[in-house]
């Protein structure tokens, strides 16, 4: 079972096995990169005749942003604040932003996963990373990888709730990209 609500791959010129390879190539792509739960449909239409690829795909609802409560349990000592961080990926994120926000003499670090700071207010609510953006480059580059190889034409649209790459051999002309986008209508209404 996908873990995608939709997931629709056309291949024009192809039995069923080159559409089942395509699939699995972008799951384990997507797995790979963490995107798989954020994307709620995904629709992929690839002609080999013409040739082209595209990929559309619907977002599920936004990425909050990440704060310190997040990256770790933060509780209150003796002249501050404590935070031992449970999630080291962002370890570097949080020093900059506590640093910024306190100052690096109030901010210190006595072990690798603790961090006190010299405060009155808690650095719980302090963002310490914007996913919604780190999930757009990521999935900009899981397309650029999904993309069939020598196909360096691109062309990639980006909303709030969706999302749309096209790559192809030629140039993407304007006729070129009103049929994919019709395709994929007509898929979506399927």
């Amino acid at each position: 079972m996908d873990p995608m609500e939709v997931f629709k791959i056309e291949v024009t010129g192809e039995e069923e096995y080159g559409a089942k390879k395509y699939r699995e190539i972008i799951m384990d792509i997507l797995q790979d990169l963490g995107l798989i739960r954020s994307i709620g449909k995904l629709y992929v239409y690839v002609d080999i005749k013409k040739p082209f690829f595209s990929v559309f795909g619907l977002l599920r609802s936004g990425i909050p942003p990440l704060t310190a409560n997040d990256v770790g349990d933060v509780m209150k000592v003796q002249g501050g604040y404590q935070i031992k961080i449970n999630d080291e990926e962002h370890m570097a994120d949080l020093l900059k932003v506590l640093w910024e926000h306190y100052g690096r003499e109030r901010v210190e670090q006595p072990a690798r996963d603790v961090v006190i700071i010299a405060s009155d207010s808690s650095p719980g609510e302090l963002v310490v990373a914007d996913l919604e953006a780190e999930f757009l480059q990521d999935l900009t580059d899981a397309l650029v990888r999904i993309a069939p190889e020598g196909f360096r034409n691109r062309r990639n649209e980006m909303t709030k709730d969706s999302f749309l790459f096209i790559a192809a051999e030629e140039s993407l002309t304007p006729e070129m990209i009103s049929e994919i986008k019709e395709k994929i209508r007509e898929m979506e209404n399927a």
